[in-house]
């Protein structure tokens, strides 16, 4: 008798490079901190960031993962942005994370409209996998609703 070992591990589509877009399913957590740095100078920054839950769809609707986007205010000490955001996978779940690059101007415009629930779809494009082991955004985009 042949005996058959089950995988109790769920094979998921592999990240690919395209056209993705994501759906907000929750309200968003925004958070608002102080850290000390230290010098020299001792130096104190802000920092603010939106959690977002949302499901993110795969190029041509092949997959929906569920995922977390999180938009962080950049603080005046991070003066580079040479990307759109990052897409990263989780290590133990099966699941993606978001990463989207703001100035501190947009994330300003955007608070008032994630606290009113105006943001619901959005989209963003994913480029080849780097050295890594993430995939850097080229664009990302949305839009109000109502």
């Amino acid at each position: 008798m042949t005996v058959r070992k089950k995988s109790n591990r769920l094979q998921l589509p592999p990240i690919v490079a395209g056209e993705w877009r994501g759906e907000i399913v929750g309200s968003a957590n925004i958070n608002f901190g102080q850290v000390v740095q230290p010098g020299p100078p001792r130096q104190s920054v802000e920092f603010t960031y939106v959690i977002l839950a949302a499901s993110l769809i795969m190029p041509n609707a092949a997959f929906r993962w569920p995922g977390v986007v999180m938009i962080m205010a950049p603080t005046p000490m991070k003066t580079d942005h040479p990307e759109a955001g990052v897409l990263f996978e989780a290590d133990q779940l099966p699941s993606l994370s978001l990463s989207l690059d703001v100035t501190r101007a947009q994330f300003s415009d955007m608070l008032p409209r994630l606290e009113a629930h105006r943001f619901k779809d959005f989209h963003f494009t994913v480029e080849q996998k780097d050295a890594e082991g993430r995939w850097p955004l080229r664009s990302w985009g949305m839009g109000t609703t109502g």
